[in-house]
C-alpha cells in the first residue's frame, strides 16, 4: 500500500513539474485551410471578370440587346441585363487584361481588369474615335461551381507612375568595344534577315525577329569591363518598322570561340537592357 502512496506522489509531482505539451498548431492549419477553401478561384475570377468587362463596356445604341445578351452569360438568373447602360453611344473594347483577385468576403472576391475601350462621338463627317485604357474592377462570386458576377463593376483610377533610380552600368572597356563592333553589327543584320544563325556562338539559340523589320543602324555599341570567354555590353539599335524608325536597347551577351589557333567574338544571347 505505501509502494502505490509513494508511486502516486511521484507522478503528481512529475506532472506538476513537467506538465504534458498541447498541440497548438492544428487550429491554425485547419482555420488556414477553411480560409483557403472559401477563396473565389483565381484563374476562374480573372477570366469572368475579363470577358464581363469587355462585354460591359461595349455597346451600341443601333443594337442595344446585343450587350444584355453578352452579359447574361456571366450574371446570375434574373439580374438586370442592362447594367446601368441607358442605350445611348457608341463604345467597343479591344483589349483586357485581368490583374488583381481581392478575396472580400468568404467566396465572393474583387477583380482588376485593364480595359483598351475606343469611343465614338459625332456623327458622319464629325465622328471622332478616341481610345484610352480604363480600369474596372468587378465583384465575382463563387456559386455552384462557377464564377458569376454579382454587382455593378466601378470605374476606377489609373496607376500614376512614380520615379525610379537605374543602378549604374559597370565601367566601358573601350578597346574591346571598338574590337567587336562589326561583330554585333554583323549579327544584327543577320538577325532581321531572319539567319541570326549564321553569326551566333555555337550552341546558342536565338530565334529570328520576324518578317518586316530591317536594320536602320547600331547607334552605339560599349562593352562593359570584364574578363573571361563571356562579355556583356549595351546596344542602342535603330530599326526600320511598319514605316518608321524605331530605336531600341539591348543587353548583347558575347562568347569567345577559338579554332584552327584563332578566336573571334559571336553573340551568345541577347535580351532586353
Amino acid at each position: 500500500m505505501w509502494l502505490v502512496i509513494g508511486l502516486l506522489a511521484v507522478v503528481g509531482v512529475r506532472a506538476i513539474l513537467w506538465p504534458p505539451q498541447q498541440h497548438q498548431g492544428e487550429p491554425k492549419a485547419d482555420s488556414q485551410n477553411q480560409a483557403h477553401q472559401d477563396e473565389v478561384p483565381e484563374a476562374a475570377a480573372q477570366q469572368v471578370a475579363s470577358r464581363y468587362a469587355r462585354s460591359y463596356l461595349t455597346w451600341s445604341k443601333d443594337n442595344p440587346t446585343a450587350r444584355e445578351d453578352e452579359l447574361k452569360r456571366d450574371l446570375p438568373t434574373g439580374a438586370d441585363a442592362k447594367a446601368g447602360w441607358n442605350g445611348e453611344g457608341t463604345s467597343l473594347v479591344a483589349q483586357t487584361i485581368p490583374g488583381d483577385v481581392s478575396q472580400t468576403r468568404p467566396h465572393q472576391a474583387r477583380v482588376r481588369v485593364d480595359v483598351r475601350v475606343s469611343t465614338t462621338t459625332g456623327a458622319g463627317k464629325n465622328a471622332r474615335t478616341v481610345s484610352s485604357w480604363r480600369v474596372l474592377e468587378v465583384p465575382v462570386a463563387e456559386s455552384g461551381g462557377r464564377v458569376l458576377v454579382t454587382g455593378q463593376p466601378a470605374l476606377v483610377g489609373l496607376e500614376q507612375p512614380t520615379p525610379w533610380q537605374a543602378t549604374p552600368d559597370p565601367d566601358t572597356d573601350a578597346a574591346f568595344t571598338t574590337a567587336t563592333r562589326a561583330a554585333v553589327t554583323d549579327f544584327l543584320q543577320a538577325w532581321a534577315n531572319g539567319t541570326p544563325g549564321q553569326t551566333t556562338a555555337p550552341g546558342a539559340t536565338i530565334a529570328p525577329l520576324g518578317a518586316g523589320i530591317k536594320l536602320h543602324s547600331l547607334d552605339s555599341w560599349s562593352a562593359q569591363t570584364g574578363s573571361g570567354s563571356h562579355r556583356t555590353g549595351i546596344a542602342t539599335v535603330r530599326w526600320e518598322f511598319a514605316g518608321a524608325e524605331l530605336q531600341q536597347t539591348y543587353r548583347i551577351t558575347l562568347a569567345q570561340v577559338s579554332a584552327n589557333n584563332a578566336s573571334r567574338w559571336q553573340v551568345w544571347q541577347v535580351t532586353s537592357q
